[in-house]
């Protein structure tokens, strides 16, 4: 499993004239917040818990951010920072934070949003193959482009103006590399111009490719785009889902991974909802708190544990809620009625109020009529789901809305 995301803020940004004059490109605020902000907060809800920003110009503003975010870090999450002392390229500077840097792990460009999953990106390796996504242009004259073959692995770098035959395929600045990759480098080198056509000649290079929604904010005209179109698409539709029943079979206050037991097709439903590109959230009643028969420190651990599974194929969690109350319940100050209960809809609002979820095209799936209850009081429409395969029952609800 992939647990680290880099990102490259080396560049100058000299196309931005004044605006970069103090400031890194990838610094530069994005509606409320610094751009590469919104990359780091990303990475974080797809589950790469280890963040290192690769700095080079200007790097006391970025070491500023980093201070400032590190008062609110998520639950589990890092956020560190390599700095080269004089530019070194795109591959010089992950030379340089060689000594950071886990054996594998997802590199991506400060100054670009690409939105598909990556940890899409991040599965199915041999300990020496790196894996780069890919997009389809219409014209190849200003960009370099990379050849595919059937098989999905890049055959070679081709120059810009010199692609002959459509389709045309462009790098997406998003990778996955292992440490292997830049032992044997050192100095100023590029990933784009040396890397990458090393690794195409060797066989060692897979693509990912995908048509989600690319901007760079590198020049005057896209930087203005930006303020309008990345907040729209952070705005996503949600898929709640409850836990017990549907993720996994519900054999009675399952505490421990020990006692969990995977719904059929529950980790291909979630990784098709998040390359859909929905927010996925897990709402749960876990009254086995109140009465005294695990913790919230356990469930905590078991959802680690589940988020760890899911990113092995590919799928993750961007967040969950949970409810440990209950009026029956032992324990002192959880044995009480409580508005996070299902069916009342305090989870699915907590999360509405922690995310940019457009409701309208959000749903619910649950096993009992009190996870209907809740969703339609929250105002999204409810699902129940009776087995045996949460992929199938997941696709099905998808198609019906276009997005599967």
């Amino acid at each position: 499993m992939v647990d680290q995301c880099a990102i490259l803020l080396g560049g100058l940004g000299t196309r931005l004239g004044e605006l970069t004059r103090e400031t890194p490109k990838p610094l530069l605020p994005v509606g409320d917040r610094p751009f590469v902000e919104l990359l780091i907060r990303e990475a974080w809800r797809m589950g790469f818990r280890k963040v290192l920003l690769l700095a080079g110009y200007r790097s006391e503003r970025v070491l500023q951010m980093v201070a400032d975010l590190r008062n609110t870090l998520p639950h589990g999450c890092t956020l560190d920072i390599s700095i080269e002392n004089e530019p070194l390229g795109t591959g010089g500077a992950v030379v340089n934070a060689l000594d950071y840097l886990d054996e594998r792990f997802l590199l991506i460009n400060g100054d670009t949003w690409f939105d598909f999953n990556w940890n899409g990106l991040c599965t199915g390796h041999d300990e020496d193959t790196a894996s780069v996504a890919i997009r389809e242009i219409d014209l190849a004259d200003r960009y370099e482009t990379i050849e595919v073959d059937d098989a999905g692995l890049a055959v070679r770098v081709i120059n810009r103006g010199e692609a002959a035959n459509a389709p045309f395929y462009v790098n997406g600045g998003v990778y996955c590399f292992a440490r292997s990759h830049f032992t044997d480098r050192q100095g100023r080198f590029s990933l784009e111009e040396d890397l990458l056509p090393a690794l195409c000649e060797a066989g060692k290079l897979r693509t990912l490719k995908s048509d989600g929604y690319f901007l760079d904010i590198g020049v005057p005209d896209t930087y203005v785009r930006s303020q309008v179109e990345i907040p729209a698409r952070q705005c996503r539709p949600a898929l709640f889902l409850d836990r017990d029943g549907v993720i996994n079979h519900d054999d009675g206050y399952v505490g421990s991974k020990d006692r969990f037991r995977w719904m059929a097709g529950a980790k291909a439903a979630i990784r098709l909802a998040n390359d859909a590109g929905y927010f996925v959230f897990v709402v749960t009643n876990q009254s086995g708190v109140a009465r005294g028969y695990y913790t919230t420190d356990d469930v905590v651990t078991l959802f680690d544990w589940m988020q760890d599974e899911l990113r092995q194929e590919g799928a993750y969690i961007d967040d969950w809620r949970h409810c440990p109350y209950h009026p029956e319940g032992v324990v002192e100050g959880l044995s009480t009625a409580h508005p996070w209960r299902k069916p009342e809809p305090g989870m699915l609002l907590n999360l509405m109020n922690s995310w940019d979820i457009d409701v309208a095209r959000s749903l619910m799936i649950g096993d009992q009529k009190s996870d209907v209850a809740a969703a339609e009081a929250a105002g999204v429409r409810g699902y129940l789901f009776s087995g045996p395969d949460l992929y199938l029952f997941t696709r099905e609800l998808l198609s019906e809305r276009g997005e599967a």
